[in-house]
């Protein structure tokens, strides 16, 4: 089969890893009772682990974290501090080393805020498109065996157009980090302004509650989270795993309600 052929065919196997709204419960790998809580339950079909935690991955059977049926994501959604100095290449090296586990990858996080100038955040943006396709060409290199999806960086329209190269490149779905957010109703206007710009489906990264994902769009594939999951599992000192079922349940019915006219709302007032 010709290389373009393959690489189509993975990238059509990975979307469908995605194919209905989808929760990704964020794990401690060093934490045992995350591991005991979330490891090969059936209501968590993926685990997602932080790049600076990758170090566990490697010293330790993976099966105790992950199950025979759950996806693993990585990332670098972390604090700035430690993404500082951080070396595309050593980055590279990690990934290959845990290619056999990780299927799929968002990498190549900076930070953009509202009090920094509209160059400083063009900075960030430049320098984290720069890594992710520097990044893209050298796992395509290899061959590798994951999905490197994209890291979306800003808000505003044109910090989001900076971003359209990785999309061109990678496809979707794009990661959003919405850690930063209180708003709900400031998180959907900019997760419909990342689709409405980038005509992407959108993972949401670090917004779990029920009440901002009831006013999240359709193109939301799926979303991630977990210390309310840890509070409302919590029984005495241990987790019950039975609670997680409705704790799941109502998030997932929460972002598939229906919101048609709550989008076109948004439509409406998502300009800059």
């Amino acid at each position: 089969m010709p290389p373009e052929q393959e690489t189509a065919l993975k990238q059509d196997e990975m979307q469908d890893k995605f194919s209905d709204t989808e929760i990704v419960v964020k794990i401690d790998p060093y934490n045992q009772n995350e591991r005991d809580l979330f490891r090969a339950h059936k209501r968590v079909p993926a685990l997602q682990v932080k790049y600076s935690d990758s170090n566990w991955l490697l010293n330790n059977p993976v099966d105790d974290l992950v199950g025979p049926d759950q996806t693993l994501i990585l990332t670098e959604w972390e604090d700035g501090d430690k993404l500082l100095g951080r070396d595309p290449d050593d980055v590279f090296d990690r990934l290959m080393e845990l290619e056999e586990h990780v299927d799929i990858a968002f990498l190549g996080d900076r930070w953009t805020y509202e009090v920094m100038t509209p160059r400083q955040n063009r900075k960030q943006i430049m320098r984290s498109v720069e890594a992710q396709k520097y990044l893209f060409h050298r796992f395509e290199e290899v061959n590798a065996d994951f999905e490197l999806r994209p890291t979306i960086l800003g808000w505003k329209s044109w910090h989001l157009e900076r971003n359209r190269p990785l999309v061109k490149l990678m496809g979707g779905p794009v990661g959003f980090d919405a850690t930063g957010y209180r708003s709900k109703y400031e998180l959907a206007k900019d997760v419909n302004r990342v689709i409405d710009v980038l005509g992407a489906e959108v993972y949401i990264n670090g917004r779990i509650g029920p009440t901002h994902l009831e006013y999240m769009p359709s193109e939301v594939c799926a979303f991630s989270g977990k210390s309310a999951l840890l509070k409302e599992t919590k029984v005495g000192d241990e987790f019950s795993r039975d609670l997680l079922d409705s704790s799941v349940e109502k998030r997932l019915q929460a972002v598939n309600d229906s919101q048609t006219e709550l989008r076109q709302f948004f439509d409406q007032i998502a300009g800059d």
